[in-house]
């Protein structure tokens, strides 16, 4: 089945319904301004079920998104893999009591909005500050004390070691 805007959460769960398709980038309204490029798709695999008495969707997302290097401001494709997995809850109190064993979805109006679920699955799967790859190395492999003008490396004295010095002198 493909991915409808949005279905019925009750039907859909008791019929363990599942949707396979690709979604346009460009069809996300929030994730397109934090993108250089629009072009592509994302391959979505969800499926609605009920397993221990509880409601889930779970799925996959895969693709590659063409985001902005922060450092050398460069696009790059960004190939990305997003497990979903959501306990769809009924109120808010039953979505407190789920928040230390699962991911929450507060479903309203027996509505679950598909296409909005994985645009918020994208979104938080971003990287806080993207890098290529080449200026992703590049910080890695940096030294990390810094270097006087002959080239060796300055040691910075731990500020710590004083105070630890003085606490061993008053024991």
């Amino acid at each position: 089945m493909p991915i409808p805007q949005s279905v019925r959460a009750s039907t859909a769960v008791a019929q363990s319904q599942a949707y396979r398709g690709e979604l346009p980038v460009r069809s996300f309204e929030r994730l397109r301004p934090l993108l250089a490029d629009d072009a592509g798709e994302v391959q979505v695999g969800l499926q609605a079920s009920k397993s221990q008495g509880q409601a889930r969707l779970r799925g996959t997302l895969d693709g590659a998104l063409t985001l902005r290097c922060q450092r050398c401001e460069k696009p790059y494709a960004w190939p990305m893999h997003v497990e979903v997995d959501l306990r769809l809850v009924d109120t808010e109190e039953e979505e407190q009591s789920v928040l230390h064993e699962a991911d929450p979805y507060l479903v309203q109006d027996d509505s679950l909005p598909l296409r909005e679920i994985v645009e918020d699955e994208l979104l938080l799967a971003l990287p806080m500050l993207p890098r290529c790859e080449s200026c992703e190395n590049a910080i890695q492999a940096s030294p990390a004390a810094p270097a006087d003008e002959s080239g060796e490396v300055r040691r910075e004295q731990n500020p710590f070691a004083a105070l630890k010095e003085r606490l061993g002198k008053q024991q």
